[in-house]
C-alpha cells in the first residue's frame, strides 16, 4: 500500500466514503423498516385484541337486546359495523393505520383457507348479529341466529381471533430480528470499511506526510552535496550550545577547517572530483567528533565545528587528529585517486558568550595564517576576547598565534 500514487489514494479514499455512505443510508433504511414493523405490529395487536373485545360486547348486547333492553340496540349496530370495519382492515391491510395485508402463510391460513376460516367466521357472526339487531325483542326467530352467535363468540371466533394476534406477533419478531441482522451487518461492514481506510490509505497517508516532513527539515537543515548541516541550521544548533554551555559554565571550542588548493583539485579532476574530495572529508569528520560536536558547511570547502565542553587545549588536540587522519585520506576517483591536506584554525567562545561571531572570526583570522604558514596546519588563536581575557594554549603567551604541527598526545 505504501506504493500507491496519490490518484490511487484518493480514488480508494473516494470508495470507501461512498461504501460508508450507502451503508449509512442502509442503515438508516433499516431503522426505519425496523420502527414501521414495530408500530405496524403494535397497531395489528392492538386491533387484533379489540376485534376480541368487539366479538365479547355483540354477543352481550345481543344477548341484552333479545332480553328486551331496547336502549342497547344502537351500542349493538355500532359494535357490529366496527367489528366489521375492522377486520376488513385487517384481512386487507391499512396503510393509514400502518396495518400490514396477511402476507404470511400462517396468516393467510387463519384469514382464507383454514377449516373454517376467519373471514368465514365473522361473515357468519356479523350476519347472525344484524339479524338480532334487525328482529324485535322475544321474536322467536332470531334464537337460532343468537344460539350460533353465543357459540361462536365462545369458541372458534374467539380462537381464531386469538390465533390472529399471536401469528401477528411471531410475524413482527422475525421481520424485527431480520431488520436487526441488517443493521448489524451494516454496521460490521461501516467498521470494516473504516479500519481499512485507517490501514490502507490513512496510515501510507500520514506516512508520506511523515516521510516528507523529514525530507523537507532535512533539505532545509543540511548541505545537499556532503549531508552536513547547511551556514543557517550550524548556526541555530551552535546557539543553542552556547545557551548550555552558558547554563552550566563549560567551555566551548569551534574549529574553521578548509580544504588546502582545492581550485587545482577542481581544475585537474573536475568538479565531480572536488564534489568526491568534499563528501569524503565530512564523511571522516562526521566519523571522529562526537554526537554532542556540531558539523557544518560554512562555505564552499570550508567547515566548522563547534566542539561541546572543550577548552582551547582540547580543540587543539582535536583539530591536530583531524589533521593527521585527513592526510592520510585516499579519495578513489573513475581514473584516478586523490590525496588532500585541511588547514585548521582553533579559538574558544568566552564563558559568557551569546553569539557564534566573535569566536568564529577568531578561528577564521587563525586559519588564515595556517593557509600562510604553508597549509596543512593547526594554529590556534591568542587573540584577547571581547571580555578582555585571552585563549591560551599551552605554551602560548604574548597574544600570538599558536602554531602545532606533527604529533600531538591523544585527546582525553
Amino acid at each position: 500500500m505504501n506504493n500507491l500514487s496519490a490518484r490511487s489514494l484518493t480514488a480508494a479514499y473516494i470508495l470507501a466514503l461512498c461504501v460508508v455512505a450507502v451503508m449509512s443510508f442502509a442503515s438508516h433504511w433499516t431503522l426505519n423498516g425496523v420502527l414501521r414493523a414495530h408500530e405496524g405490529a403494535a397497531s395489528v395487536v392492538n386491533v387484533s385484541g379489540r376485534q376480541r373485545m368487539f366479538s365479547q360486547r355483540i354477543s352481550s348486547l345481543a344477548a341484552q337486546y333479545a332480553l328486551g333492553d331496547l336502549n342497547v340496540r344502537a351500542d349493538l349496530v355500532t359494535a357490529i359495523d366496527q367489528f366489521e370495519a375492522a377486520h376488513q382492515r385487517l384481512r386487507s391491510g391499512d396503510d393509514a393505520l400502518k396495518l400490514p395485508a396477511p402476507t404470511s402463510t400462517r396468516l393467510f391460513d387463519i384469514y382464507f383457507t383454514g377449516s373454517p376460516s376467519l373471514d368465514e367466521l365473522v361473515r357468519v357472526y356479523v350476519a347472525d348479529a344484524r339479524t338480532v339487531a334487525a328482529m324485535k325483542p322475544g321474536d322467536q326467530g332470531s334464537q337460532p341466529a343468537l344460539s350460533r352467535l353465543f357459540a361462536a363468540a365462545r369458541s372458534p371466533l374467539l380462537t381464531r381471533l386469538n390465533e390472529v394476534v399471536s401469528a401477528h406477533q411471531q410475524t413482527s419478531e422475525r421481520q424485527l430480528e431480520t431488520l436487526a441482522r441488517i443493521q448489524i451487518g451494516s454496521l460490521v461492514v461501516v467498521l470494516i470499511t473504516l479500519l481499512a481506510e485507517a490501514l490502507g490509505i490513512f496510515r501510507p497517508m500520514v506516512g508520506r506526510i511523515v516521510r516528507y516532513t523529514r525530507e523537507l527539515v532535512r533539505m532545509a537543515t543540511t548541505d545537499p552535496l556532503t549531508g552536513g548541516l547547511n551556514r543557517r541550521s550550524f548556526t541555530e544548533r551552535g546557539l543553542a550550545e552556547l545557551e548550555r554551555a552558558r547554563r552550566y559554565d563549560r567551555a566551548t571550542s569551534i574549529l574553521m577547517i578548509d580544504i588546502d588548493r582545492f581550485k587545482s583539485i577542481n581544475d585537474s579532476y573536475g568538479h565531480s572530483g572536488g564534489d568526491a574530495v568534499l563528501k569524503e572529508l565530512v564523511a571522516h569528520l562526521h566519523a571522529r567528533i562526537r554526537p554532542s560536536d556540531i558539523l557544518g558547511r560554512i562555505g564552499g570547502e570550508e567547515f566548522a565545528i563547534v566542539l561541546a565542553e572543550t577548552d582551547l587545549a582540547g580543540a587543539e588536540i582535536a583539530a591536530e587528529r583531524i589533521r593527521q587522519d585527513v592526510a592520510l585520506l585516499n579519495v578513489p576517483l573513475e581514473t584516478a585517486s586523490v590525496r588532500f591536506t585541511v588547514s585548521i584554525g582553533a579559538a574558544q567562545f568566552m564563558r559568557q558568550a551569546t553569539t557564534l561571531k566573535p569566536a568564529v572570526d577568531r578561528a577564521d583570522r587563525a586559519l588564515y595564517q595556517a593557509k600562510a604558514a604553508g597549509r596543512n596546519r593547526v594554529v590556534v588563536s591568542a587573540e584577547p576576547s571581547v571580555d578582555g581575557t585571552q585563549d591560551l594554549s599551552p605554551g602560548c603567551s604574548d597574544g600570538l598565534a599558536v602554531e602545532r604541527r606533527g604529533t600531538v598526545a591523544s585527546a582525553p
